[in-house]
């Protein structure tokens, strides 16, 4: 019996040692037919400001409690393109359905593409970081148009032609 498996483990192990140097070459071999990815140009700011148009300025105008825009985003979400947006306002409490709507319509008159969705979260700067500000209850107000929660407080707007017509790009 001891004979047996000392002739059984010296037959599998050339075996073992033919079939680890094959599946090291074929990894060798794969990695080396897989394209490294090659990063993307940087984006000039001139290149994504045009993106965007005077959405910043439209936005402040339209709403005076925003103080500011920030973190502009575009996406293709399988119906069209979405924008992504932070609006910081002066003061925590909850947006008005007009703030809301002023702030919704600027944005559906100031793109220069057509969304058909608006994610909006809104913050506070505060002591402690920034801190949320609710949409929620606002976006329930505006109808015809539709909206989903998103983030802490905020929305996804949609269907916004039916509040505001249909979109034209700004002049």
């Amino acid at each position: 019996m001891t004979m047996m498996r000392r002739i059984g483990s010296r037959r599998s192990l050339p075996a073992i040692a033919l079939a680890g140097a094959l599946l090291a070459s074929g990894m060798i071999g794969c990695s080396a037919l897989t394209p490294t990815p090659q990063p993307s140009p940087p984006q000039s700011t001139e290149q994504a400001l045009a993106e965007y148009g005077d959405l910043s300025e439209a936005v402040t105008t339209a709403a005076p409690r925003v103080v500011a825009v920030t973190d502009p985003g575009r996406s293709r979400n399988g119906l069209g393109e979405r924008l992504e947006l932070t609006v910081l306002t002066d003061v925590a409490e909850p947006f008005s359905a007009e703030e809301l709507d002023a702030v919704a319509e600027a944005i559906w008159q100031a793109l220069p593409w057509e969304p058909n969705a608006i994610d909006l979260v809104a913050g506070v700067e505060s002591a402690g970081g920034a801190e949320p500000v609710d949409l929620r209850t606002a976006a329930g107000q505006l109808s015809p148009m539709g909206f989903t929660e998103s983030g802490q407080g905020g929305v996804s707007l949609f269907d916004m032609a039916a509040r505001y017509g249909a979109w034209t790009a700004p002049e």
